[in-house]
């Protein structure tokens, strides 16, 4: 390898420690945390690259640079869970994604003989669904999310990442059944450093705007005068970031109140963002900011949501309602299925949604007037 393929390693090393760095002011903890383990696994990986060339560092070194290494593209398909899945609670069995690559990692660096293809093959495979599921996640995502600076910055930039591990598994099954170019070092250094340095543009100032708060509204807005918008959000203080509405924005905002207060329109299954502004008589830019910026939502599927579920709540501590099942209520409140009623329910409540009516109805029998399939997911 060239002195300038190890300049531009150096470069990438430094420029994701200084990220790494950076995501620990981010203000939601899982991203925060997943983001400092993906950037600093990945500045190991810089490091690892380099000491392939060179073989400068001991062997022990060497052994916990590249396991830690491994585990970059697990830390990094649970960063795009907390950036574009607005996860802010893991569930334990996801960290497997980067104990998995971690024990591929260290069955790499022991050279286990007849079996290092298996290895290479489980840990190849991983990394690529991992990375071909992050890409799917942002894609998906992108047109539910409210968050304009996100939309235009973050998803390139984990599509540019995503690409780039494929791309590296790809020459490394090159070389595994034949050998890979002699520029290939260069032309990985050179990759790498792109992708580096087009990342350190969005997350050296991990801003609020672009990564969330902690604090995520969970009951949707109660209707207000217009003249309160603006300065409450769900009741309480708007953040001091939140604009002053001019006269149009706080026709457009009461507009979007009456459709979700009065007109229910969140029963319908399936109503999209566009939708809703069709019916809003404003622009899909308009609705995403005044959802965001006003009420203190970061994606949409979350805003509406938050009105299906509070009507399930009342519906469910309703004791005239006892023996309607759960699912009625589900498919009453605009759930296609049970099952992502059940989540979205104990998701925000805490409990299930049969939990939930047994402690409103203050009877120990009440989930039992249910018929089980109800609670199915």
């Amino acid at each position: 390898m060239g002195e300038f393929s190890q300049l531009l390693l150096g470069i990438c090393a430094g420029a994701l420690l200084a990220m790494s760095a950076a995501m620990l002011r981010a203000p939601r903890a899982t991203a925060r945390w997943t983001g400092f383990a993906f950037f600093f696994c990945s500045a190991l990986f810089a490091v690892k690259l380099w000491n392939d060339a060179t073989l400068v560092l001991p062997d022990q070194l060497r052994f916990l640079i590249g396991v830690t290494a491994m585990m970059s593209v697990g830390w990094f398909w649970l960063m795009v869970m907390a950036l574009f899945g607005d996860i802010d609670r893991y569930r334990p069995v996801m960290f497997l994604a980067p104990l998995a690559m971690m024990g591929c990692g260290i069955a790499n660096m022991l050279h286990l003989g007849p079996l290092v293809p298996y290895v290479w093959a489980i840990g190849t495979g991983l990394q690529v669904t991992l990375a071909v599921w992050s890409m799917v996640i942002v894609v998906r995502s992108w047109k539910d999310d409210l968050v304009e600076s996100r939309r235009r910055l973050r998803g390139p930039f984990m599509m540019a990442v995503a690409l780039y591990i494929i791309s590296l598994n790809g020459f490394d099954l090159l070389e595994m059944f034949g050998g890979t170019p002699a520029w290939y070092p260069m032309l990985n250094a050179a990759l790498l450093a792109s992708v580096v340095l087009g990342g350190s543009l969005v997350f050296l100032d991990p801003r609020e705007a672009m990564f969330g708060s902690d604090a995520i509204p969970t009951e949707p807005p109660p209707p207000r005068p217009v003249a309160e918008v603006g300065v409450h959000v769900n009741g309480k203080a708007a953040p001091a970031a939140a604009p002053a509405l001019d006269r149009a924005a706080k026709a457009d905002l009461e507009r979007l109140q009456c459709l979700m207060s009065r007109d229910e329109v969140w029963k319908e299954e399936g109503l999209t963002i566009a939708s809703l502004a069709l019916r809003a008589a404003m622009p899909e830019t308009q609705l995403r900011r005044l959802i965001n910026d006003c009420l203190g939502y970061r994606n949409f599927p979350s805003y509406v949501n938050a009105h299906r579920i509070a009507a399930a709540k009342a519906r469910l501590a309703d004791p005239n309602g006892a023996r309607v099942s759960i699912s009625t209520i589900a498919y009453e409140t605009g759930f296609a299925s049970l099952g992502p009623f059940n989540r979205a329910f104990k998701e925000e409540a805490g409990v299930s949604p049969s939990e939930w009516r047994r402690r409103a109805l203050g009877d120990d029998n009440s989930a039992g007037e249910v018929s089980p399939i109800s609670e199915t997911a």
